[in-house]
């Protein structure tokens, strides 16, 4: 049995979620200039409809809420009919809402864990039995590089991303067999307004853009994870291969958690 290989525009459509800002919106550009076509989604109908315009022919709009794994498996229908197979799935839909652990809302955690999680397990599951019945397909799951270890503010949604790191290793080990190729993608800190809330120090922070343009190369390629900036995340590696208590007391005090409340 071959590997599975990345996808390929000839092969379907691409579908492409969180595709109404930030490096989901960035993505469009470049998965068009590399000609695919693309069917977006995200709960904003007005600047998906906005976005698709643009690109008449290539682009299309699906709005949904992918909290809702009924919608999720309609949209999924509704884009292989209109357009044929999905041959590659980016799910990128997320949100960060910072947590302050003295006075946490329970609602933050709720909605971080329906959107980050249970939003990507609806794709998921409306994605892997075709592509697992066509025996082939590409999925990208869009993490973090705080899926490497805890970090303050992102109780929420760093404990998501890490639960995407490890969703997407065993859809790697699972779906390999039915030539799925499968990716994981675990920037560092990307220009979006979801750092706003993060007033701590974001070194190596890149452009949406940029990480747009990271991600679609590393689509075309075999490795499993799609990490960037390397010189940032790969530091943070081995910081987490420290001992925990090391670990914490290091990123404590790096990113100046460690002084005493005002």
């Amino acid at each position: 049995m071959s590997a599975p290989v990345p996808a390929k525009p000839s092969d379907g459509v691409c579908w492409l979620t969180g595709a109404s800002s930030g490096i989901g919106e960035a993505l469009i550009v470049n998965l068009v200039s590399n000609g695919w076509r693309v069917a977006i989604s995200a709960r904003s109908e007005d600047k998906l409809k906005t976005l698709a315009d643009q690109y008449p022919g290539k682009v299309f709009a699906y709005p949904v809420d992918i909290t809702d794994d009924k919608a999720v498996e309609a949209t999924v229908e509704a884009i292989e009919t209109d357009h044929g197979p999905i041959a590659r799935a980016i799910l990128n839909a997320g949100v960060y809402l910072s947590i302050n652990a003295e006075n946490p809302r329970f609602e933050d955690y709720a909605k971080t864990f329906d959107v980050n999680l249970k939003g990507a397990a609806a794709c998921i599951c409306a994605l892997t039995p075709r592509m697992c019945a066509r025996r082939s397909g590409q999925i990208v799951i869009v993490s973090s590089a705080t899926a490497f270890g805890g970090m303050p503010t992102a109780t929420a949604y760093g404990a998501t991303k890490a639960g995407l790191l490890n969703m997407s290793e065993g859809l790697a080990i699972e779906l390999h067999r039915y030539g799925v190729h499968v990716q994981c993608v675990t920037p560092g800190f990307v220009d979006t307004p979801a750092q706003d809330d993060n007033d701590f120090p974001k070194p190596f922070m890149v452009s949406a853009e940029t990480a747009a343009n990271r991600i679609a190369r590393g689509m075309t390629r075999s490795r499993f994870e799609i990490t960037f900036p390397r010189r940032f995340t790969w530091a943070l590696k081995l910081i987490y291969a420290l001992p925990r208590s090391w670990h914490i007391a290091l990123v404590r005090k790096q990113t100046g958690w460690d002084k005493p409340p005002e």
